[in-house]
């Protein structure tokens, strides 16, 4: 709403219009200002198509409600759904002038002096201060930005108000001593100072480059040691889903390095006769080991052998780097082995670095002598 001020020196109102991009209009009524300024807002809000005002926290609500129908309707599955609703909680946090989103009347969010680069300007030094890896953090402000698309579709907003500014790159210059975290020798340091109860998960893991909710659901029935091969088609997602791998690609057959092959074969003999259903990996009453347990032994694991903290998936990272380093540039292979969607995605990623039984065999020597 537009400001009616009284000029207590002349006995007269005046409102000033310099929000809309006008100047000052003087009356001699109270009730003839009020009634100008609700007339000329109105017309303000029309020009701008904002037929309603609504507040951060509806409009944020009708947000969740739209992706809840898209799950009703199979779209995607409970995983994303959950973490959208985290991503809107989130969302509805973010401080504009110290007022929280949720606060806001959407309607007056895109304001002189705020404009769609000085909002996302401010979204974005909050995201980047966040405890988060810097693509999940470049991930959730382009989910906020669909958001704000959201409520701009709706006539809410007389903007999209984030605009179309990017999210920042990492900075030029930055050292990445990722490679020096995963190199050989400190991934076996972590595994030789693990807790020798949950040592063969973190060996598992850097020897097949699971992904951490693929290994968490491997069965025996995945394990072949006839033709030394793991066979993966499902895994565990978000908040204890079930399902298939994160890609299609995901689906794959991967080599079982010999050593490992032994001393899995030994924990299945330890464990008795065991039916083929049976989780490798399972807590001891056989259900699924949670993920942050396992994150945590793996963050003890870097203490005890005083090397530099990692993450689950920085394991990953280093069996690509054992791929790279052993099939040099046949990347198709390393994408199999990968299960990634395409080689253009591993050479992205690992660029940077430098179905028959004897071919089976083949590639677990090569990686067992890699490995070793």
């Amino acid at each position: 709403m537009l400001q009616v001020t009284k000029r207590t020196d002349r006995n007269t109102w005046y409102v000033c219009e310099r929000a809309i991009g006008g100047g000052r209009k003087f009356f001699k009524c109270e009730l003839e200002a009020k009634a100008h300024a609700a007339s000329r807002w109105q017309e303000y809000l029309k020009e701008q198509y904002i037929p309603v005002t609504i507040k951060g926290d509806k409009a944020i609500t009708q947000w969740l409600s739209y992706q809840k129908a898209r799950y009703d309707n199979g779209e995607f599955l409970k995983q994303e759904y959950i973490h959208k609703t985290s991503i809107a909680d989130k969302f509805s946090k973010i401080t504009i002038q110290g007022k929280q989103l949720s606060k806001w009347d959407l309607s007056e969010l895109v304001k002189h002096p705020r404009s769609p680069a000085s909002i996302s300007e401010e979204i974005i030094k909050q995201i980047l201060v966040m405890d988060l890896a810097y693509k999940t953090k470049k991930s959730l402000y382009y989910s906020f930005k669909n958001i704000f698309t959201f409520f701009f579709e709706r006539k809410w907003t007389h903007d999209s108000a984030i605009g179309s500014t990017l999210f920042p790159k990492n900075k030029h210059g930055v050292i990445d001593n990722k490679a020096a975290r995963i190199s050989k020798e400190n991934i076996e340091r972590i595994i030789q100072n693990s807790n020798p109860k949950y040592r063969l998960a973190i060996k598992f893991a850097a020897y097949t480059g699971l992904r951490q909710g693929e290994q968490r659901e491997l069965r025996w029935k995945d394990i072949n040691f006839q033709d030394n091969i793991i066979i993966i088609s499902r895994g565990v997602q978000r908040y204890g889903t079930v399902g298939r791998t994160k890609t299609k690609n995901g689906q794959r057959i991967i080599p079982l390095v010999p050593s490992i092959s032994k001393e899995l074969k030994e924990l299945r003999m330890s464990l008795g006769k065991l039916d083929k259903e049976a989780l490798v990996f399972g807590n001891s009453r056989g259900n699924y080991i949670h993920d942050r347990f396992l994150r945590k032994q793996l963050e003890k694991a870097c203490k005890q052998a005083k090397v530099s903290h990692i993450r689950w998936h920085d394991i990953r990272h280093f069996y690509a780097s054992i791929l790279l380093h052993t099939y040099g540039d046949d990347l198709h292979k390393v994408a199999t082995f990968m299960g990634h969607k395409s080689i253009e995605i591993t050479r992205n990623v690992y660029g940077h670095w430098l179905d028959d039984k004897n071919r089976n065999a083949e590639d677990a020597a090569k990686l067992d002598a890699a490995f070793n």
